[in-house]
């Protein structure tokens, strides 16, 4: 079964943009009357229709044979940093409407005091020449904060489309066999190898994991978005699986779904990557993996339902004293794992938020586990913002690969 976003899903997002554009260039042109001035205004609308043609270009025209050259990418990112520059925009020229508002009460009290001041200017015969008033600063100033939102994006696509980091966790559990002390699991998640994940940053990835020696590699879900890059993809992890003591493990993400989940099945089950759809594997004495399949549902209670069937079906028949690690693309599944009494469970999905601030994402995407590591009777849950991204945009989030050291005690 393939799930995807409708066409009316994509038509709304698509008036959305077309919304934020137009309202970016009302407000921008009432924000100072230079941006007003026809020129800039065509040139805004320039530059929009370009960014619209490109995204439209790179996520659903694109030759079938891929971008035509990495040079293209670039293109991509000037296109993201214009599009995220006007929505943040959006939100800093309105709340300084707000600001300029309440600043224009005040105005009103001062103009009576300056009225004075000028007229003390004209009676002592005192001229401000060539200089810069304080108005004009102010007024050149006002002019130049909307540019500030869109050295804000520049940083957030740009960097946060290469930056990588590496997070090391040591866990202890008493219930641990002394045979797995020291054992180390790596994990990848959310690379949507494609547009912005190419084969270089694949290999980049896996010298960083190879870098840690880790036992074993998890992957956890939305491997692939263009199928062109599946094959050298899998070409990659097979070669790369005989440098890892256990191999690579795999679990469904939802992306698999949305491009074509019987072709990447394919693909994975002619490599010697091990595939846990709602089943488990024993690793070596004492642990074993169990995955599980992205719970798709038209309602809250048929998503628990399934999450529910595909959790147990994956922990049925793990006998009661082995160690146990859940790979799930979504971490709803905790809440079975923690139930259960699952030592460790790891997950991907939410990308972290991807625009963090304060802790807290900005993006209207919110889920019970959003980031990080997580403990319920000493349970474990760990959810990785994800090694790459299908949108170009992390600010205090950045992508990462994870470790997990297991220890007795």
């Amino acid at each position: 079964m393939q799930h995807g976003p409708s066409l009316v899903a994509m038509l709304i997002v698509f008036l959305i943009l077309c919304g934020i554009t137009w309202l970016g260039g009302r407000i921008l042109a009432k924000w100072h009357q230079a941006y007003a001035v026809k020129k800039i205004r065509r040139a805004y609308w320039l530059i929009t229709g370009l960014t619209v043609v490109i995204l439209i270009f790179s996520r659903w025209l694109r030759p079938s044979g891929g971008f035509p050259g990495e040079w293209f990418r670039y293109f991509i990112y000037a296109a993201y940093i214009w599009l995220s520059g006007i929505v943040f925009m959006l939100v800093l020229l309105l709340a300084g409407y707000v600001i300029r508002l309440f600043a224009a009460k005040l105005t009103k009290l001062r103009t009576s005091r300056e009225t004075e001041e000028q007229t003390a200017v004209a009676q002592t015969g005192q001229s401000s020449g060539a200089g810069l008033t304080r108005r004009q600063f102010l007024q050149g100033a006002v002019a130049v904060v909307p540019a500030v939102p869109f050295m804000f994006s520049s940083y957030g696509v740009i960097g946060g489309d290469t930056a990588i980091v590496i997070h090391k966790y040591n866990l202890a559990f008493p219930q641990l066999p002394a045979s797995l002390h020291g054992f180390t699991i790596a994990q990848i998640s959310d690379t949507h190898i494609g547009s912005f994940f190419g084969m270089d940053k694949l290999e980049r990835v896996l010298a960083m994991v190879k870098q840690e020696q880790p036992h074993l590699l998890a992957v956890t879900g939305d491997l692939v978005d263009d199928l062109e890059l599946l094959s050298p993809t899998m070409e990659r992890l097979t070669a790369f699986q005989a440098e890892l003591p256990y191999g690579i493990y795999y679990c469904w993400g939802n992306h698999e779904y949305f491009r074509d989940i019987s072709r990447i099945r394919t693909a994975l089950n002619r490599s010697p990557v091990a595939v846990l759809e709602n089943s488990h594997k024993a690793v070596t004495a004492g642990l074993y993996l169990a995955g599980v399949d992205y719970p798709w549902g038209k309602d809250k209670a048929e998503l628990e339902d399934k999450r529910q069937r595909y959790f147990s079906q994956a922990m049925s028949g793990i006998p009661n004293d082995e160690f146990t690690v859940l790979l799930t693309h979504h971490p709803d599944f905790f809440d079975n794992a923690f139930a259960a009494g699952v030592p460790l469970a790891i997950a991907g999905h939410t990308h972290g938020g991807q625009v963090v601030v304060g802790g807290t994402s900005l993006l209207p995407v919110k889920y019970k586990y959003m980031k990080g590591m997580y403990e319920h009777n000493n349970c474990r849950g760990y959810v990785s913002a994800g090694t790459g991204h299908w949108l170009p945009l992390r600010i205090g989030c950045p992508a990462e690969v994870s470790f997990f050291t297991l220890q007795r005690g």
